[in-house]
């Protein structure tokens, strides 16, 4: 537990010292009643003496102004285990111009979206989606959310042209909105707070992150990467190409490489999919959210208790007015 320095301070002054005055009082009035009255007299003028217990009203307010003034000290408590927040599933989506071939119907970035709605439909509602594209470069599109709508609304029909693929740097930037919305674990928790779902045809052609240190970093938050390989081995990407001025269609063999889609998810206990097996049924895919849950992850939080000290003064206070109100008839 903390406190606020300046406020404890005051309170380990202020308190005793009003406690030596009240007692100062205490006798001075003591001294000044012998002074107007027979001592001998004064059991036939008054009924009875509180003696020690006049003090409990007072004792009772400088218990209250104690608690008062820590409660200005604005005390937290320290917890050791932070509780995360609703379970959170990424949709990455590669939008990069390989995407864009026909070799599955009616394309593979098409196919990836009826796969995507798929499991969204399926996908009970108390877990968050977040949406992010990536070619040469990620992109946050979806924060966390519970809007279905939103998240339907951002997935992608069409893919980028003469973009490359940086898988590495979409899976770091992926497990980063998943640690930031529901915090780390440990690696290889079999109950995360949050998972990616990747679709990819495979293949990283640009720079940035390397597959293997964007699965380690995803292995070390506990953030399993699950990986859906769409497409065939034999897609030709077409498109136009100019050069010098003059323009021409350029084709490429771009064969989905599922080998690198099935290591990630290896390398960060994920689980691999091929888009064609999924086609028949997504029943498979809720391998991905089965085991994602909230959870208490390792971390620190302060609850500040402010709230709570000014409750128990004011009980104190109400407390002590109420004591001398009732044996002395009055509240001073």
């Amino acid at each position: 537990m903390s406190f606020g320095s300046p406020y404890l301070l005051l309170s380990l002054i202020a308190v005793p010292a009003m406690a030596v005055a009240y007692g100062l009082l205490d006798d001075r009035r003591a001294r000044r009643s012998a002074a107007w009255a027979n001592p001998a007299m004064l059991p036939n003028i008054l009924r009875g003496r509180p003696g020690r217990m006049r003090r409990i009203p007072a004792a009772l307010l400088l218990v209250g102004l104690t608690f008062l003034l820590v409660g200005f000290a604005r005390p937290k408590r320290l917890l050791g285990r932070v509780s995360g927040g609703a379970p959170t599933i990424v949709l990455t989506f590669d939008v990069s111009s390989s995407m864009s071939v026909d070799d599955v119907r009616p394309t593979r970035i098409r196919a990836t979206k009826s796969l995507a709605l798929q499991f969204l439909r399926e996908l009970p509602s108390r877990y968050r989606v977040a949406v992010v594209r990536f070619a040469e470069k990620p992109d946050v599109v979806v924060a966390p959310t519970f809007d279905r709508e939103s998240v339907i609304s951002e997935l992608p029909s069409a893919a980028a042209p003469r973009e490359g693929t940086a898988i590495g740097d979409a899976i770091s930037e992926s497990v980063a909105v998943v640690v930031g919305a529901v915090g780390e674990t440990y690696p290889g928790d079999p109950h995360p707070s949050g998972a990616v779902l990747l679709f990819s045809d495979g293949g990283q052609n640009a720079g940035g992150t390397t597959l293997d240190a964007a699965a380690d970093t995803a292995y070390s938050a506990g953030v399993p990467v699950d990986t859906v390989a769409v497409g065939t081995p034999n897609g030709v990407l077409t498109q136009p190409v100019k050069v010098d001025g003059i323009a021409f269609t350029s084709q490429n063999q771009v064969p989905v490489d599922p080998a690198i889609l099935r290591q990630v998810s290896r390398q960060t206990s994920g689980t691999f999919f091929d888009a064609a097996s999924l086609a028949r049924s997504t029943a498979p895919l809720t391998a991905v959210y089965r085991n994602v849950g909230p959870h208490a992850s390792p971390g620190r939080r302060t609850d500040e208790l402010t709230g709570a000290a000014a409750a128990v003064a004011l009980v104190f206070i109400l407390g002590g007015i109420a004591v001398s109100r009732l044996w002395f008839g009055s509240v001073a």
